[in-house]
């Protein structure tokens, strides 16, 4: 089969950072289509997708806000191709040797999932890295193995990496991490207040936490069973 590579960029509020990400993917000639999603953004973001022209571009927009899970369903579901590449729209200094990097290992192992591993994503312990790691924006899977899971993807929020990571243990699927050097992801209180920005990681971990808790739904026998196939990936 051959394979063919769509990038999925979701964006929401993100005009200082999003059009550099769409022009590195869109100039990479393993991509063969970058799909944007402004999710309900309320800045110029919409206007900066819009403003870039290239046939490999696919624009989705949502009137409303309705949350990473939402966007990234929606994205797949216009996905053409059989590789998924996901990127946070807000990171910087991305670059196309980062594309070579998540890609490479897929391309070799077409049953394994990638996971980026950005600058000063440091190891701290095994057990305590294995999961916060595992949440990375950035990675590459099999569309064929997202597909399933869109149902229960939708309504995530920023669980999206949570479910991708149960599904992939519960099958004995491989995780590669590879490690992309200078992409930085913001702290989110570069650009709200502390109370704006306190409250978003709040919601953010919510929603992760909520995936983790009902891992039943994935048929594992046990948590402790998840946590340890997690720190043998790692």
């Amino acid at each position: 089969m051959e394979k063919t590579v769509s990038a999925i960029v979701c964006a929401y509020n993100e005009e200082k950072t999003v059009k550099p990400i769409l022009e590195v993917l869109l100039s990479h000639p393993k991509i063969d289509e970058v799909i944007a999603v402004n999710d309900g953004s309320t800045d110029s973001t919409n206007k900066i997708i819009n403003s870039v022209k290239n046939k490999k571009l696919v624009t989705v927009r949502h009137k409303n806000n309705f949350g990473k899970g939402a966007a990234i369903a929606n994205a797949v579901k216009t996905a053409t191709g059989n590789i998924l590449l996901f990127v946070d729209a807000d990171t910087h200094s991305f670059h196309q040797s980062h594309v070579d990097m998540l890609l490479s290992p897929i391309f070799i192992d077409p049953k394994c999932m990638v996971i980026g591993l950005r600058d000063g994503e440091k190891l701290l312990d095994k057990t305590l890295n294995a999961i916060l790691k595992s949440i990375g924006g950035e990675r590459v899977i099999m569309k064929k193995y997202v597909i399933p899971l869109l149902p229960r993807i939708k309504n995530s929020g920023y669980g999206v990496e949570t479910i991708l990571n149960l599904a992939t243990v519960r099958h004995n699927r491989r995780i590669y991490y590879v490690p992309l050097p200078q992409l930085f992801h913001p702290l989110k209180t570069a650009n709200k207040t502390l109370a704006e920005a306190l409250k978003e990681y709040w919601r953010e971990q919510n929603q992760v936490i909520a995936q983790l808790l009902d891992y039943d739904n994935y048929e594992l026998p046990s948590f402790q069973e998840l946590l340890g196939k997690l720190r043998k990936l790692a």
